[in-house]
């Protein structure tokens, strides 16, 4: 990851990504909107713009939906739509609340997704003291949708050398899914298989302390970032608490 998200440290974007959904459900549906423009804003000005899209594209048909079911046809008090008829009241701003927040946790998630290094994580959590198989795992999980991806990707450019429509109307996709699903289900047993079998060569269990061949360097702005982060935290909670 180039830009500056990939010169922090790796478990600051980490903390800022649970930080944010944490207060995608403590503050009001007003300010979880502003939290999700300016994450926006943030992670497209460090490089993480990737990110922000992905979750645009996951978004927008989550609001379209939730205005038809909660604006269209919800209940309550009707006011007048900006194209004519009506909408209601109260399920709009059910919609409007519930949109911010997911939009916030998916492009908070998102946003981390792109900016993860699994080299960089994996040397920080060494430098630590952390156990190596917990950190292999969240580095594995996190790292599993991008290599399913990419083999899903050639497996579709595999199956359409071969003839195999995998693309045209809906009905077309679906009947194309087993030619890709049961190939990528195969791939993925075998590469977990080859995963296992090169971590424990290289002792993934032993218990010995380990030493990072190249720890990323933890500055005064990543710490001060992750102090930060969850103060506002804490902050939120005790004034939603106390209010």
């Amino acid at each position: 990851m180039n830009g500056p998200i990939g010169r922090v440290h790796p478990f600051t974007p980490a903390a800022v990504a649970l930080a944010l959904i944490a207060m995608a459900f403590i503050v009001p549906a007003g300010m979880a909107a502003s939290l999700f423009v300016l994450t926006c804003v943030v992670a497209i000005a460090v490089g993480a713009g990737s990110g922000v899209r992905a979750a645009l594209f996951i978004m927008i048909p989550i609001w379209l939906l939730l205005l038809v079911l909660q604006g269209i046809f919800g209940d309550g008090d009707r006011v007048s739509a900006p194209w004519g008829g009506t909408l209601s009241a109260s399920g709009l701003v059910w919609a409007f609340s519930q949109g911010s927040r997911l939009a916030l946790i998916t492009t908070a998630s998102l946003t981390f997704a792109a900016s993860f290094n699994p080299h960089r994580f994996l040397q920080a959590s060494i430098d630590r003291g952390w156990p190596f198989a917990p950190a292999y795992l969240l580095v594995a999980t996190l790292d599993a949708a991008r290599t399913l991806g990419e083999q899903a990707r050639r497996l579709r450019e595999a199956q359409r050398t071969r003839g195999v429509r995998v693309s045209g109307s809906i009905a077309v996709r679906i009947g194309a899914l087993p030619a890709l699903i049961f190939p990528l289900l195969l791939a993925s047993l075998t590469e977990a298989d080859d995963r296992a079998l090169a971590l424990e060569t290289r002792g993934m269990m032993l218990t010995s302390h380990r030493y990072a061949i190249d720890p990323p360097r933890d500055s005064a702005f990543d710490r001060v970032t992750r102090w930060v982060s969850l103060i506002m935290v804490v902050a939120a909670l005790y004034w939603r608490i106390r209010g």
